[in-house]
């Protein structure tokens, strides 16, 4: 380490942001340190801050041994920070930090001296400073997880934000569900209070976005109930921060910083939160700047606890160290936790297969019944822990498809293979399989289906060193019970002495015992006498009608080294048979895997009868047939893994969807059903368009006498309404539609000339449908939001206004220059918080514009 020179300090000198640091700081040290030298160490009480001015620093995740570190970040924007865990209890750092540039300069302060002048500052402008620059480090940390990601399908997240305004909640009530978060059960009353009066709850569907990466969110929400999935697309990688379930949860608090958020938030299912726009929160702030200092140093502990957490889950997707993961996250909140907690057992409880169960079921247990921090601790855990908890899972299935078969009371080996096969089925329910090549299955059964057998991972190795074979089991269950109601005979290895689980299972379910190079050491003459009753008992099951499934390598391989050679057994059985049975391939491939990110792939062969290429029973020419064969089948083995390569890279190019967002499924039914349950269609004023019609939930109110029902839909385009327009006016007869649509069309970069080419198709289509009905539009809004836009939405208002009324003789009512000011300036009184969706001086002025339009004759168009 060495201070730096004049002529740095000179250069440094004309960085306005690190004149202020020397102004406030006066005594701190500009030093700059050589590559690889060690800042600080995981768990060292912290002693120095430190601003970044040049130069690169890797975080690490220490382990054990120094060499198995993992590099889970690293950080350059000048003026980033490092030493903010010096701010809150236990003091001590959650990583450690090194040096990776040839020389890295930082401005340096003792801890002390940063905390005492943001207990003194009055404007909390470091303090915001700090924030805004560890949110960024964030961000750094997320998008580090990119290069351990698999390309995903994905959506584009629509501009449109969905949700139903409901009544006004009691503030005890919210009061009480922030208590339950660990972020906001830090404020007194009295300024609790202050923020849920500010409180605005929203109600939404499944699939709907809150708000979207790379913008303003213009608020926090307050999760009340549900679920929502807060991740990133970048490209076509999907980076999943985090799922929140947890009631209290604060997120969507990235305009409290100046920034926009990375993140965009997405409903799982039904889904209540609480809103508390920026602007009347900030201006409590302005009025309480100690209440603003409080919530900013609470939200340094929020941003470094998802730093945190986003260090770990890049750990946890080595796929290895999930475990240690989790031991991290807990050891770092050791000081924070009560001393009972259970969580301080877990991680001893998770080493042990045999204890996991117990620890997840701790896990949820403190979900419900822990404090606010043992609760996001437990959450984040799971998350954390969710390809290993899945791995449990399916052992378990395993266990299960054990116990089934050994604990079976039928005598009848049919039932217990039956059951087999269900509890088979049950295994793979919830895992990634393709089937392809049904067609080439034969109609009747007593066929010897031969397949490549494949080595299972030893992680899947049962209490008692038994083995489920993945792969037989799967052409026996989801193949063969399938087509024939049946799960075949299998040729099994006979065991080893002290195998008495594998033999056991095998004989309950009835399957042919052959000798192979794993079973137990045995004479010439018990290895010729097994083969003879191989042969025999498989003949009369082939006689009988029952598939055998044969694996021609006698061991198995992995996908890599699959096929092996094939011995003649299941090709001479073909042969020697009066009636010859037909020889059915199936490719296996990956069930040598584990399960994480995992695609189990079959593939059934068109089927072949011996004879066509081997004549009589002449041993070479079997012999010659069958190694030629091994070939071609090895060249099935390839063509299957580049199937499945494909399978897993068939990535589509989220710019370029056109399908219809997957929220919308049930908001089309809904509508329908909307229409299903109305009194009567006499004189029906159908609404029909985007979310400006959707979200007005009083318009049966604001409207009457008018006979109305709304058919909005979020998020919708003059495309989207074509698009659904069949679908959702199947049972409707209306008296007049009033359509409103065309602002997202311009947000997508529609140009007014398009919108006009839209709204000319749907008439179209409405008129094809309805010759004799009344029309209307209502005219594009200036929203706050989309201020940008307003010379566009200018000009298109112009062309709807020209067609509606000189062409189609129709109403077009102009809601647009009542929602102007004077300035030519959207009217923000008129919008709720989030500067898009009209409040309800906003639909005042719609319902009195329609209500004056369509209660007057058709001839006088507004």
């Amino acid at each position: 380490m060495k201070l730096v020179g004049t002529k740095i300090i000179l250069r440094l000198e004309n960085n306005a942001h690190f004149r202020q640091l020397k102004a406030i700081f006066p005594e701190g040290k500009t030093k700059e340190y050589p590559k690889n030298h060690v800042l600080f160490n995981i768990h060292r009480e912290v002693k120095k801050f430190r601003w970044i001015l040049k130069g690169l620093v890797d975080y690490y995740i220490e382990f054990e041994e120094p060499e198995k570190d993992i590099l889970v970040c690293q950080i350059s924007e000048p003026m980033s920070t490092l030493g903010i865990n010096g701010l809150n209890n236990p003091k001590r750092y959650n990583y450690k930090a090194v040096t990776s540039s040839k020389g890295a300069t930082f401005f340096e302060i003792p801890i002390t001296q940063l905390e005492n002048y943001l207990a003194k500052d009055s404007k909390n402008t470091l303090l915001k400073n700090i924030a805004s620059k560890l949110y960024h480090q964030q961000k750094s940390a997320l998008l580090k997880q990119i290069e351990l990601l698999q390309p995903v399908r994905s959506r584009p997240f629509e501009d449109d934000r969905e949700f139903f305004m409901t009544p006004k909640t009691k503030p005890s009530e919210i009061i009480n569900l922030m208590r339950c978060s660990p972020f906001l059960d830090q404020f007194s009353e009295k300024k609790l209070s202050k923020i849920a009066a500010l409180a605005e709850r929203r109600e939404y569907e499944p699939h709907e976005v809150l708000y979207i990466q790379d913008r303003f969110t213009n608020g926090l929400s307050i999760l009340i109930h549900g679920e929502v999935s807060i991740k990133r697309i970048e490209g076509n990688i999907e980076i999943k921060q985090r799922s929140i379930r947890d009631a209290g949860f604060i997120f969507g608090w990235s305009s409290f910083l100046g920034d926009k958020d990375i993140c965009s938030a997405i409903t799982d299912k039904k889904t209540a939160i609480y809103f508390i726009p920026y602007k009347e929160l900030s201006s409590l702030f302005t009025l309480d700047t100690t209440f603003e200092k409080q919530f900013y140093k609470q939200l340094l502990w929020l941003i470094g606890n998802q730093i945190n957490a986003a260090f770990l889950r890049y750990v946890g997707l080595l796929g290895k160290h999930n475990l240690q993961a989790v031991f991290h996250l807990i050891e770092n909140n050791k000081s924070r936790l009560p001393l009972y907690s259970k969580l301080h057992q877990t991680i001893h409880l998770l080493n042990n297969v045999n204890t996991k169960e117990i620890a997840y079921n701790g896990l949820k247990n403190i979900l419900v019944n822990g404090t606010s921090l043992e609760r996001h601790i437990a959450s984040l855990s799971l998350e954390l822990l969710k390809d290993d908890n899945e791995e449990l899972q399916f052992i378990k299935g395993l266990e299960n498809i054990y116990s089934t078969v050994v604990n079976s009371n039928t005598k009848s080996v049919l039932e217990v293979r039956k059951q087999c096969a269900e509890a088979t089925k049950k295994l793979f329910k919830n895992q990634n399989y393709h089937i392809d090549g049904w067609e080439n299955l034969p109609e009747e059964s007593g066929n010897i289906f031969i397949y490549n057998h494949l080595i299972n991972d030893s992680q899947y190795t049962l209490n008692n060193n038994f083995q489920i074979t993945l792969d037989s089991h799967f052409i026996s269950a989801m193949v063969l019970q399938e087509k024939y109601n049946d799960s075949g005979i299998r040729t099994v290895r006979i065991g080893r002495g002290q195998e008495y689980g594998h033999q056991n299972y095998y004989n309950k379910l009835g399957h042919i015992n052959v000798y192979t190079k794993e079973s137990e050491k045995s004479t010439k003459e018990s290895k010729k006498l097994s083969r003879s009753i191989f042969y025999r008992e498989a003949e009369e099951h082939l006689k009988n009608g029952n598939n055998l499934i044969i694996s021609p390598e006698g061991t198995s391989y992995s996908t890599e080294n699959s096929p092996g050679p094939f011995k003649l057994g299941s090709f001479k059985l073909a042969m020697n048979m009066n009636t010859e049975p037909s020889i059915v391939p199936i490719v296996i491939v990956n069930f040598d895997n584990r399960i994480k990110d995992n695609l189990f792939y079959c593939k059934i062969y068109p089927p072949f009868k011996l004879s066509q290429h081997v004549k009589g029973k002449d041993t070479e020419s079997l012999i010659t047939f069958v190694n030629k064969y091994q070939k071609k089948y090895a060249e099935y083995v390839k063509e299957a893994r580049k199937t499945v390569d494909k399978l897993v890279s068939n990535v589509t190019d989220i710019t370029n969807l056109s399908e219809p967002p997957a929220m919308w499924s049930n908001e089309i039914k809904r509508l329908r059903k909307r229409v299903t349950k109305l009194d009567h269609q006499e004189q029906l004023f159908v609404f029909y368009g985007s979310s400006s019609i959707r979200l007005w939930v009083s318009m049966k109110k604001d409207l009457d006498p008018l006979n109305s029902i709304n058919l909005g839909f979020g998020g919708s385009t003059f495309a989207w309404c074509i698009h659904y327009f069949d679908e959702i006016f199947t049972a409707v007869n209306p008296s007049k539609i009033v359509l409103y649509a065309g602002e997202n069309d311009l947000s997508e970069g529609k140009t007014p000339q398009q919108v006009l080419a839209d709204c000319q198709e749907l008439v179209r289509l409405i008129y094809n449908k309805y010759p004799e009905v009344n029309l209307a539009l209502i005219s594009l809004k200036p929203s706050v939001e989309r201020e940008a836009m307003i010379p566009n939405i200018i000009e298109t208002n112009l062309l709807l206004s020209k067609y509606i009324i000189g062409e189609l003789k129709a109403q077009f009512i102009n809601v647009f220059a009542q929602m102007i000011s004077s300035e030519n300036r959207p009217r923000p009184e008129l919008y709720i918080s989030d500067g898009l969706h009209l409040n309800k001086r906003g639909y005042s002025i719609w319902s009195n514009a329609i209500k004056s339009a369509l209660l007057i004759p058709e001839t006088c168009p507004v």
